[in-house]
């Protein structure tokens, strides 16, 4: 009884020890090797030292800077040497980082697939660049790896904006000069570059971007580094700072440490000592995310079965009572199932990777040509287009349709205005890269919805297959079919554009149907009456009179398509989206305000315009007189 008293007042001590009782917040970062190194210190923090603990989800930018406002106390995984945040609060005095949680240190670079310079026998790819050791070389290999978008360069394909790496990346190709020869590609998220890396490599295509390790796609592939220029440390200063005379370096080799907050630090000596041991090899980390990402498993499932299998590792990181009582606490015998469930263990997860992998490996050439001839036809000469006329002509035009859909003078001036402000802020070029997918995105629904909602407005049967579908469609998050559109037709223009049709063609379908079901029957009959055929009945009767329905459809579409241009900068589509997704994972907030608020101000104009030219003839002939009046 004695022994089990003590037992207890001991682990009450050690629970109100550990951050004098309060919760310790951990950042949840974005990318796997920093979940689960969290995971990992999480876990223990708990069973070892008895903290109580809160995990913080954010971005880089947001959770360093909570970090240095001791709103965090830990950050798993710091790259030291890449973040301005993170240098200027430690010489600040506001945070330290403590251990080296990667043997050897964090690697990164610009890489291809090996197959590309010594070829895979395995597969029957040839070498196609057997010469390419250096970035020197790349101008030469510039054909190989064509930017659809600009077929005269290559595509070098980018962290994503906002992303320390994607600065450094950007200074390189200045520094080497290789803008002249290759097209600066961001991706938009680290989702979305991983995919575009397995969509190449499955298809045994070239592909060349920035990689890092640790990382899952490092154990389950085999890529060739692209040398740079030997490592310079004031080079890569000003590489990393853009202040000062940019000259050429290879990448830093990171240490990986832990961040905590200096209160923290100074109040919890013991946690200190055990995060300065943490260490990882780079083989079995790299191993970690792979199988994290492959079985879809959660970060601290991984945790759990790295700590069950490897005690041996983590039992050096910490002093032997804590590890005691990490063992104790952990029972690290293979746990049975807690209860008897009346669910089966059922999931079609695997299945459909199987077969997304299989249809990009069999289809992904022919899709791709299929992409290609969208973008080059379509969506790049609108976009040239758009770029090219003129801002004092757009206005005009603007102010010109505004005028003859509403005869108001104030909102036209309004709208003039706001668009004006918005190239005032360097938005312009951006606003048209937005407004032509929204336009494109807009014409092709209109052209696939219209036709669907008049079978659908005659057919019961069609009707009743197309609602649970079209309720699918609107329901489904964006998130869920953007990476396998991305797999199966590339980064870019491309997968926004579907992207954005699925998301925006159910409400034009539905209000076509419902304005032809609304038409008048006497009408009708009194067109029947005269003898019109079915072509007749449709174009000169139920449409025009279904006009103002269609039209909402219109106007609903083109919102949702505007709904969607954040999220489709994500999968590499350029305009504003691009910035107000920078803006968020930086903290910037101006920038992502300004992008926001023109994405707003485009949406309003469109929207009163679409509504003014919806509404009957007649009716804005009566609301004019009445105005007049």
């Amino acid at each position: 009884m004695c022994l089990l008293g003590l037992a207890s007042l001991q682990a009450m001590a050690q629970q109100t020890t550990c951050n004098a009782g309060r919760p310790v917040k951990l950042a949840d970062q974005t990318w796997e090797s920093a979940t689960v190194t969290m995971h990992v210190v999480k876990t223990l923090l708990e069973a070892a030292y008895g903290c109580k603990t809160e995990v913080i989800p954010g971005t880089p930018a947001a959770t360093e800077s909570a970090l240095a406002q001791n709103d965090l106390q830990i950050i798993a995984e710091i790259w030291t040497g890449r973040s301005p945040i993170i240098e200027k609060a430690a010489k600040a005095g506001d945070i330290k980082v403590v251990g080296d949680t990667l043997q050897g240190g964090a690697q990164q670079g610009w890489y291809v697939p090996d197959y590309v310079v010594h070829g895979d026998s395995a597969r029957g790819i040839e070498a196609t660049a057997p010469d390419l050791k250096s970035w020197r070389d790349l101008p030469r290999y510039k054909h190989l790896f064509r930017d659809p978008e600009d077929p005269s360069k290559g595509r070098f394909l980018n962290c994503p904006s906002g992303w320390v790496c994607e600065q450094t990346n950007s200074r390189l190709l200045e520094i080497h000069g290789l803008n002249d020869d290759y097209t600066n590609f961001r991706a938009g998220t680290g989702a979305a570059l991983d995919s575009a890396i397995s969509a190449a490599y499955d298809r045994g295509v070239p592909i060349l971007f920035y990689y890092w390790q640790p990382a899952g796609l490092m154990a389950k592939y085999k890529f060739a580094k692209v040398e740079q220029d030997a490592f310079n440390k004031p080079c890569w200063d000003t590489i990393v700072s853009g202040q000062g005379k940019l000259c050429s370096s290879d990448f830093l080799t990171a240490r990986l440490g832990v961040g905590v907050s200096t209160p923290f630090a100074n109040a919890n000596p013991g946690i200190i000592a055990f995060l300065e041991k943490l260490s990882f090899q780079a083989p079995m980390l790299n191993k970690m995310i792979l199988d994290m990402t492959e079985s879809h498993a959660e970060g601290q499932d991984i945790a759990a079965r790295f700590l069950r299998g490897n005690p041996d590792i983590w039992h050096a990181w910490l002093p032997a009572d804590a590890a005691a009582r990490a063992d104790a606490a952990l029972d690290l015998k293979p746990s049975a199932a807690a209860g008897v469930s009346i669910f089966p263990d059922w999931s079609a997860a695997e299945f459909v990777n199987q077969h997304l992998v299989a249809i990009v490996k069999d289809y992904g050439e022919s899709l791709r040509k299929v992409s290609d001839v969208i973008l080059t036809k379509v969506l790049l000469p609108v976009e040239r287009l758009m770029q090219a006329v003129p801002a004092w002509l757009f206005l005009a035009l603007v102010a010109l349709l505004s005028w003859h859909g509403t005869r108001k003078a104030l909102p036209t001036i309004v709208y003039v205005i706001c668009l004006y402000a918005i190239g005032a802020v360097g938005l312009w070029d951006k606003l048209m890269q937005t407004f032509a997918l929204v336009l494109v995105s807009t014409v092709f629904s209109i052209v696939i919805g219209i036709p669907i909602g008049i079978l659908a407005a005659g057919s019961k049967v069609l009707r009743r297959v197309l609602a649970p579908v079209l309720d699918v469609m609107q329901t489904l998050p964006s998130f869920v079919y953007l990476i396998p559109v991305l797999m199966l037709f590339g980064l870019g223009k491309v997968p926004a554009l579907f992207a954005t049709i699925i998301y925006a063609v159910p409400p034009l379908i539905r209000l076509t149907i419902l304005g032809l079901h609304q038409v008048d029957h006497n009408v009708m009959e009194a067109a029947q009456s005269f003898g019109v055929t079915r072509w007749q009945m449709l174009l000169r009767v139920t449409l025009p009179l279904a006009r103002p329905s269609i039209m909402a459809g219109i106007n609903q579409t083109t919102m949702m398509a505007l709904a969607m241009v954040v999220v489709a900068s994500m999968i590499g589509a350029r305009g504003l989206g691009e910035d107000v997704l920078a803006g968020i994972q930086t903290l910037d907030v101006g920038r992502g305000l300004q992008a926001g608020v023109a994405i707003v101000i485009l949406a309003i104009i469109i929207d009163r315009i679409t509504q003014a030219y919806g509404r009957p003839r007649r009716r804005r002939q009566a609301m004019r007189k009445q105005e007049g009046a």
